[in-house]
């Protein structure tokens, strides 16, 4: 079993209500938690980028996404062959 790691920040019976909560849930509800988190942390990046480099396209801000998430290598040769 896999040993858990419980926040500093958290209070320990707050975070035991958080996992049974994660517990109870169905697969397809753990995996919509995930899917929605996920959505989450992209607009968040996205978000990064944009303030960032508020001078770029939109398919720049998707190159540059990639070239965050994969390296510049995979995301160049990607875009390269699907320009926007």
């Amino acid at each position: 079993m896999a040993q858990v790691s419980i926040p500093t920040d958290t209070d320990p019976a707050a975070y035991e209500v958080l996992v049974e909560c994660w517990r109870a849930m169905t697969i397809a509800e753990r995996a919509d938690l995930i899917d929605r988190l996920n959505a989450d942390v992209e607009l968040l990046a996205v978000t990064g980028i944009r303030a960032q480099l508020p001078h770029l396209t939109e398919p720049e801000v998707r190159h540059e996404l990639a070239r965050r998430r994969f390296g510049a290598a995979l995301a160049d040769e990607a875009y390269e062959h699907h320009p926007a």
